[in-house]
C-alpha cells in the first residue's frame, strides 16, 4: 500500500524545498535586485519616480519568468518575497514591501498551485500579481506625504524643486490607483515578454 500523500498529482515528499531550490531563489533574487536597482536609477524626477514600479514590472518580467519556469513547489515565491521585504526594511524603505509582498506572494503561490505549475496563463498572472509589491514603496508618499518628504531628505539630496514636485504628486491620492493599475498591466506585458524569450524553457518544464 502506498502511504505517500499526493499533492496535485505529485508525491508530498517531492514538494519539500531542497538546497537546489534555495540556490535558485538566491540566484534570481540577486539578478532581480540588480536589474531592479538599475531601473530605479531613472527615478530622478517626480514623474519618473512614480513610474519606477511600472518599468520594473515590465523589465523584471524577463528574469522572473525564467525563475517561474523552475518553480515546481509551494513556498518559493513566498521565500523570495520574504527576502525582498526584509532587504527593503534594511534599506530604510519601511515594512510595507514586506507585508504587501508576502500577501501578494500567497496569491501568486495559489495561482501556480491551481495550475499544477504547468499553466502559462497562471504563471504570467502570478508574476503580474507579485509585481504589485513594488507599489508599496509609494504608500508613504501618498498617505504620509510630509513625513515622507522630510524623512527621505529629498530636498537636501535632489533640491527643493524635486521635493516640491514630489509633494505635489503626493497630494493627488488618485494617482496611486493609477500606479497600481499601470504596474499590473506592465507586469502582464513583462510576463508575456519573458515567456516569449524563454519559451523553450517553459516547454522543457512542460508548462503550456
Amino acid at each position: 500500500m502506498d502511504n505517500q500523500v499526493k499533492v496535485n498529482g505529485q508525491d508530498s515528499g517531492r514538494q519539500r524545498l531542497n538546497i537546489k531550490d534555495f540556490m535558485t531563489i538566491g540566484v534570481f533574487f540577486v539578478i532581480n535586485s540588480f536589474v531592479g536597482l538599475i531601473v530605479a536609477m531613472v527615478g530622478v524626477t517626480p514623474v519618473t519616480y512614480v513610474m519606477i514600479s511600472s518599468m520594473q514590472g515590465l523589465v523584471l518580467g524577463i528574469p522572473t519568468m525564467l525563475f517561474y519556469s523552475k518553480v515546481k513547489k509551494p513556498g518559493m515565491l513566498f521565500i523570495m518575497a520574504l527576502i525582498s521585504g526584509l532587504v527593503s526594511i534594511l534599506l530604510g524603505l519601511g515594512p510595507y514591501n514586506l507585508i504587501i509582498g508576502l500577501a501578494l506572494s500567497l496569491i501568486a503561490e495559489a495561482l501556480l498551485w491551481s495550475g499544477k505549475y504547468r499553466s502559462v496563463r497562471n504563471s504570467v498572472l502570478a508574476y503580474a500579481v507579485t509585481s504589485l509589491a513594488a507599489t508599496a514603496t509609494y504608500i508613504p508618499l501618498f498617505f504620509a506625504t510630509r513625513n515622507f518628504i522630510e524623512g527621505s531628505e529629498i530636498a537636501r539630496k535632489y533640491g527643493a524643486a524635486m521635493a516640491q514636485g514630489m509633494a505635489d504628486i503626493g497630494q493627488q491620492g488618485y494617482l496611486y490607483a493609477i500606479i497600481i493599475a499601470a504596474t499590473f498591466a506592465s507586469g502582464l506585458i513583462g510576463g508575456f515578454l519573458g515567456l516569449r524569450i524563454f519559451n523553450k524553457h517553459f516547454r522543457r518544464a512542460k508548462i503550456v
